[in-house]
């Protein structure tokens, strides 16, 4: 069934979150087009600011999702960046509401935003070529489990 893309071992993951150090990145796993990705998940304002700012390489099973306060656009630029992404923006109910697809480093200022056109939850940020070669499109869910339930983080 498109539409839904399932997130195997979620659960287990953030059931496990508070065992994670305090100086590494809490992670969570989940299933997209089949792939089972790694992602670095990023909720407080230092963190979102950072992002993967300054990486070289970024693995075809890993990524980083972010998850922003209520009420906020999301808003991505590239300055800083050494690699190419691909956007999923998301909203609160999982459902991929907007995406950009191989989004270039941004090599000279002014450097373009990638802005949601509405207030979402997350964005989900993947290795280039990842939308395209899972084929991800707008409207499929994503399996976040019990992070939907949960209260979006505050400001």
């Amino acid at each position: 069934m498109r539409g839904l893309i399932s997130g195997v071992a979620l659960w287990c993951t953030l059931a496990f979150a508070s065992c994670v150090h305090a100086d590494q990145p809490e992670r969570m796993q989940l299933m997209l087009g089949g792939q089972l990705f790694d992602l670095e998940l990023v909720n407080d304002p230092d963190s979102r600011r950072q992002g993967l700012m300054g990486r070289e390489t970024l693995a075809a099973d890993s990524g980083m999702l972010f998850d922003f306060p209520e009420g906020t656009r999301p808003a991505i630029w590239m300055r800083n960046m050494l690699i190419s992404l691909d956007l999923l923006y998301v909203d609160a109910e999982g459902v991929v509401r907007q995406l950009f697809i191989e989004v270039p480093p941004c090599l000279k200022m002014p450097c373009p935003v990638y802005q949601a056109q509405q207030p979402l939850r997350f964005v989900l940020e993947l290795p280039a070529g990842s939308i395209s070669r899972l084929g991800i499109g707008v409207g499929d869910r994503l399996a976040l489990g019990p992070l939907l339930q949960q209260a979006p983080p505050a400001y």
